[in-house]
């Protein structure tokens, strides 16, 4: 009896192993593919982001584009080629007259204008009419917004003024939320005002709690199977397997060796008639003495069928009311419900037939 209930809990556990391992690897698999995706859709964020990043550093700067102004400036040395000249320092007038400033080729290069004129006056007009990065990071935002970006931009800027000191300032943001540096540009004669775009993006573990319907079944199937399973064996067992009676041996203290009837249900559960249980899924149910009789009766008999008149003479020795009956058929449905909802005991014309 034991080892073929072992031998069921066995079989039932490799197969839902199995088809846990494959769930798992489905999600591994899922996993990989959307952060993959998500890795591959940053790369072209980042891209829409820094041209958004562009336009609204534009849109501020053409602001200033009819402030009349005067300058005077005076370029230094460079390095020239056939189609532009590229400096690496500036003269600028001071109060101590005229100063070189050297420039680096990184923020030269990263300059929103490179036309040696126009950094100049661009650098006049920002010192009369400074920016405003908040109002830049508005322009930012929408324009990711247009451009169907999930991002939120951050701005920070610094001045480095005559004398190399720096000004820093960060737009207004909202401090839970971590942002990377994304894109850096410069403006000024000599590149002073550094404007770093930095940016926000949902994570990717945002990303995995959006499930789409193929994770979403195949974890449903799994769960389906996992809570169904006995129940889906006990109805092929109904169909396709005969029920059946083994004999084994029990020796019992003080009594000689003696055969003991262990009966096979239809939903797979086993009845020791001789100790009053039935086991199922490795768990032993104990049944009343009566109840325990009342069963086995059942089960000696060609399709389990029982006549009142039958139940009265084995249990109560032909004297007992249909209410006693009754009451005994009622506890042992309680007891056969406990073990598996696939037992049932129902009432045909008044006799009693076992399921």
């Amino acid at each position: 009896m034991y080892n073929d209930c072992l031998n069921r809990i066995n079989r039932t556990s490799y197969i839902l192993g199995v088809l846990a391992t494959l769930c798992l690897l489905g999600t591994g698999y899922y996993a990989w593919t959307l952060y993959d995706a998500h890795r591959k859709q940053v790369t072209e964020w980042n891209e829409g982001a820094k041209a958004a990043f562009e336009e609204a550093l534009w849109m501020e700067v053409n602001k200033r584009a009819e402030i009349p102004m005067y300058h005077s400036s005076s370029g230094g040395g460079g390095t020239q080629t056939m189609n532009t000249r590229i400096p690496d320092s500036v003269s600028v007038m001071t109060m101590e007259g005229f100063r070189r400033y050297k420039i680096d080729r990184k923020k030269y290069d990263n300059s929103l204008i490179k036309e040696t004129n126009g950094r100049a006056m661009m650098g006049a007009l920002l010192y009369d009419s400074p920016l405003c990065i908040d109002t830049l990071v508005i322009h930012w935002n929408n324009k990711l917004l247009k451009k169907k970006i999930p991002a939120q931009g951050l701005v920070r800027y610094i001045f480095t003024d005559l004398e190399l000191k720096n000004d820093t300032a960060y737009s207004i943001s909202n401090n839970r939320v971590h942002f990377d540096s994304l894109t850096v540009n410069y403006l000024g004669f000599r590149c002073e005002h550094e404007l770093v775009g930095y940016v926000s993006y949902p994570s990717f573990l945002f990303s995995m709690l959006q499930f789409d319907w193929r994770l979403i079944l195949l974890w449903g199937v799994f769960i389906m199977i996992l809570f169904s399973y006995s129940s889906l064996e006990g109805f092929f067992r109904r169909k396709f397997i005969e029920e059946k009676i083994v004999e084994k041996e029990i020796h019992v203290a003080d009594i000689t060796i003696d055969k003991a009837k262990i009966y096979q249900l239809p939903d797979g559960s086993l009845f020791d008639s001789f100790a009053g249980t039935i086991t199922k899924d490795g768990l032993i149910y104990r049944l009343p003495p009566q109840t325990a009789l009342l069963l086995r009766l059942f089960l000696r008999k060609e399709n389990h069928h029982l006549s009142t008149a039958e139940i009265e003479l084995e249990l109560w020795n032909g004297n007992a009311s249909v209410d006693r009956i009754h009451k005994a058929i009622q506890r042992l449905r309680g007891e056969l419900k406990k073990v598996s909802p696939d037992l049932v005991v129902k009432n045909v014309n008044g006799d009693y037939e076992l399921k």
